[in-house]
């Protein structure tokens, strides 16, 4: 009988095009092995502009600062080599170090991948299909306690259909509809809150407007009036993310850890990664902007309820909290793609 090949300690391979799966992966073995004091301690290479020879040299290279480290390679399809470093480097990997290879469609006929699936950790990120995708909304569903009937569940994957992003982005609007009241949704409730067929969910605005993408915000509220989103819904999640990114700021300042700070920003654990993107978007504002920001927002959830026009009270709002600064700087910033 062959000898099975030696499983290679703290290396890890996530393979698949989700990339909602494999950040989540990611998220979780960073925080197992590091913790939240990630100061110095992750080090991300992409596979395009390195070779796995640099990568392994800086695996075996120690650092004089942290006791552990954690390499990441994304896109590590592209990463230019044979790969005999790192075959070497399964032998014999270093304790200390997490060593996270990201690939979307990895040669399995190439050795250096035969025997990284062979020895690593592996994770699969391809996208969930049938009772996969819904046993997945349904466990997701259950950590919220949001409570839906069979047929509501049925609803909300035909609408929105695999993409987890976009799932998890109506789970998100179908708990803000509940509320402090929960109770047991019905697929009429779930057409009415997740329906519209596929206008963009509100956590894109939520997050462009926290950056302070005065145009994409713009764009994404004209989108979502044109969909039939009600204007004080729309008003009501930028209000959320103006408050999200002043309490950023406030945990960032006391320096509070990282589990503590999305904890208090109220992230659910599936939704953890995003913190680091909030704490570099609330250090685009200051505590005067915030306060002008607030200021405009409240005055236009005065007139809206006034009957005021929706779409011009919500642009001037917009363009009073995230647009240009006082003095003429513009914080205007594309979204990178």
């Amino acid at each position: 009988m062959a000898k099975a090949k030696t499983k290679a300690a703290g290396v890890h391979v996530i393979a698949g095009p989700d990339s909602f799966l494999a950040e989540e992966a990611i998220e979780g073995l960073l925080s197992s092995f590091l913790g939240s004091d990630r100061s110095d301690a992750i080090q991300v290479f992409r596979g395009e502009e390195t070779t796995w020879s640099r990568v392994i040299e800086a695996a075996r290279t120690g650092s004089l600062f942290v006791s552990r480290r954690a390499l990441l390679v994304r896109g590590a399809d592209a990463t230019k080599g044979e790969g005999d470093e790192l075959l070497s480097y399964l032998e014999d990997p270093t304790p200390e170090v997490r060593l996270i290879v990201l690939a979307v469609k990895p040669d399995k006929r190439r050795t250096v991948w035969k025997r990284l699936f062979e020895a690593a950790e592996v994770t699969s990120a391809e996208p969930l299909k049938g009772r996969s995708l819904r046993a997945f909304v349904a466990e997701r569903l259950k950590r919220r306690k949001l409570l839906l009937t069979d047929e509501a569940l049925d609803e909300l994957l035909e609408r929105v259909g695999a993409d987890l992003r976009r799932l998890m982005g109506e789970v998100e609007k179908l708990e803000a509809y509940v509320g402090d009241s929960p109770r047991k949704l019905s697929a009429e409730d779930v057409a009415a809150v997740a329906g519209r067929g596929f206008a963009q969910p509100l956590y894109l605005l939520a997050d462009a407007m926290a950056s302070r993408q005065v145009v994409r915000v713009l764009e994404l509220t004209d989108g979502l009036l044109e969909e039939g989103e009600e204007g004080l819904r729309i008003l009501a999640t930028l209000v959320r993310s103006v408050r999200q990114v002043r309490a950023a700021r406030a945990l960032a300042a006391a320096r509070l850890p990282r589990e503590e700070m999305a904890k208090r920003l109220g992230l659910p654990p599936n939704m953890v990664f995003k913190l680091p993107g909030i704490l570099d978007a609330a250090r685009q504002w200051s505590e005067a902007d915030l306060g002008r920001g607030l200021s405009a927002l409240g005055r236009a959830d005065r007139i809206l309820k006034r009957g005021a026009d929706v779409r011009a009270a919500l642009t001037g709002a917009v363009v009073a909290t995230c647009g240009p600064r006082p003095g003429g700087a513009s914080p205007e910033r594309r979204p990178g793609r």
